[in-house]
């Protein structure tokens, strides 16, 4: 029994993650606009004979970032007519319309008939951006890295820049991802670009959502505080001291936290032991009170079940033993998801996030993700298949009591083991790490099982030799 309560638990935790992650808010929030260019430039500057007909539309036209509160964004290519609202100074033209509900622009310049000053200057910047230069998740500073700017002159010529190559142009107005109350989420702050040299600049707001928290004291839960950073703070050592290696801190991460719930798993199966001895003992209560169905008869069967309890060491709470690994395996489980998260206390002690040419911290990686997510799969119903397994002791006490409710327990066992191989399975596709974590976890449980099913053999035979010598 205590082995169904806790697979079902796991599977009630696999569902409610899933349910979260569907529950998104796709509410737009932030609009960032890729100014046009084109191929050569020819959507961003015109002659000034053709300033009436302007095409900003096609490859490399007038497009936008929609980002939402969930931390999602998509790119989205303007398909409109071109704004009527526009202000021009000295050839530059900002078109104001509107997407998904927020007021927005983009520029384009305009070669003067007679230009006047430097043709050389610099009189106006167009940036394109990617997506996370514009959309950050909780703990990220902004980076300008995969930026493409745009420095137009006078007399229409465009020097065009990376961002990464001028980062010092870029001003974030001193942005800190974690404020006084904790990381900003669902949170816009404005960056500007000054060209080099010139008072020319591009203000452009970046939207912090989505992601899990780094893990750090500056923002910690109750939950963090007892059980996460301690874990962490295991995994980092690790990491630390065998080359900042992400897959081996894990791996010992792993061994030790396992050990250490061993005791429980011990306890557990030490419960289920003293049941099966017990077993013959609460047939015959049970037999002797079947047809008995009176409130006194029930009474006094729960009296002589708790004395067969009590003389075979049974506690009663011991179903409950494996809910105490829980947390523990929840604290493991979320430290190899966000220990690697950008601003978080740990992250430079597992940097090396490389495995036998895997990339752990990548998500649903491909053919390598199919693989790992396959190993996962494979060793969990190894896994599965061993601890089903029944006992010597448990094979015969069923061969001489035969229970149809056990068989039908039997059966509901399979479905639920076979349904959670999936389940990991596929949840470790999203995550290379996690897919690593149950993979080391997995074997080591399997080496656990065994241990375990020996030392389960010899202290049965030890309890029924105690029981015939009274």
């Amino acid at each position: 029994m205590s082995k169904k309560l806790f697979f079902l638990a796991v599977i009630l935790m696999l569902v409610l993650s899933l349910a979260a992650c569907s529950n998104t808010d796709n509410t737009v929030k932030s609009i960032a606009v890729n100014d046009p260019y084109g191929l050569n430039g020819e959507k961003l500057v015109f002659d000034y004979e053709d300033r009436d007909n302007i095409l900003f539309k096609g490859e490399n036209g007038l497009s936008y970032w929609s980002l939402t509160a969930s931390g999602t964004g998509s790119l989205v290519s303007y398909e409109g007519s071109l704004p009527t609202t526009v202000v021009e100074n000295e050839g530059v033209r900002t078109y104001t319309f509107e997407a998904e509900e927020l007021t927005v622009s983009f520029q384009v310049y305009i070669i003067p008939e007679i230009i006047v000053g430097d043709p050389d200057e610099v009189v106006m910047v167009a940036l394109r951006f990617e997506k996370d230069n514009v959309l950050s998740q909780i703990g990220e500073s902004f980076d300008p890295t995969g930026i493409k700017i745009y420095a137009v002159q006078r007399d229409g010529d465009i020097t065009v820049l990376n961002g990464e190559d001028v980062a010092e142009s870029f001003d974030d107005g001193g942005y800190e991802p974690l404020g006084d109350d904790g990381f900003h989420n669902k949170y816009g702050y404005d960056v500007t670009y000054t060209h080099e040299g010139t008072t020319v600049a591009k203000t452009f707001e970046v939207y912090v959502a989505g992601g899990e928290k780094p893990i750090t004291t500056g923002d910690a839960s109750f939950f963090d505080w007892i059980l996460v950073i301690p874990v962490a703070w295991l995994m980092s050592f690790f990491g630390g001291i065998l080359g900042n290696s992400f897959a081996l801190g894990i791996l010992f991460t792993t061994i030790v936290v396992r050990t250490l719930a061993w005791p429980i798993y011990a306890k557990s199966n030490d419960l289920s032991i003293k049941m099966n001895v017990a077993q013959p003992d609460m047939q015959r209560v049970q037999a002797k009170y079947a047809t008995r169905k009176d409130p006194q008869s029930q009474q006094q069967m729960q009296m002589e079940m708790m004395a067969i309890y009590k003389k075979h060491g049974i506690n009663v709470m011991g179903c409950l033993m494996p809910f105490l690994q829980m947390p523990i395996f929840i604290a493991m489980y979320g430290v190899v998801r966000r220990i690697t998260i950008t601003g978080g206390m740990y992250t430079e002690n597992v940097a090396n996030t490389n495995f036998l040419g895997i990339n752990l911290a990548n998500t649903q990686d491909g053919i390598i993700g199919i693989v790992l997510a396959g190993l996962v799969g494979a060793t969990m119903f190894i896994l599965q298949k061993i601890s089903m397994k029944k006992p010597s002791y448990t094979k015969n006490t069923a061969k001489h009591n035969p229970n149809p409710q056990a068989a039908q327990t039997e059966k509901t066992m399979k479905f639920v083991s076979y349904f959670m191989v999936i389940m990991m399975a596929f949840a470790s596709y999203q995550s290379n790490a996690l897919a690593l974590y149950w993979i080391f976890g997995n074997i080591y449980s399997l080496g656990q099982t065994l241990v375990n099913r020996k030392l389960n053999e010899k202290k049965h035979e030890h309890l029924m030799q105690k029981q015939l010598l009274g």
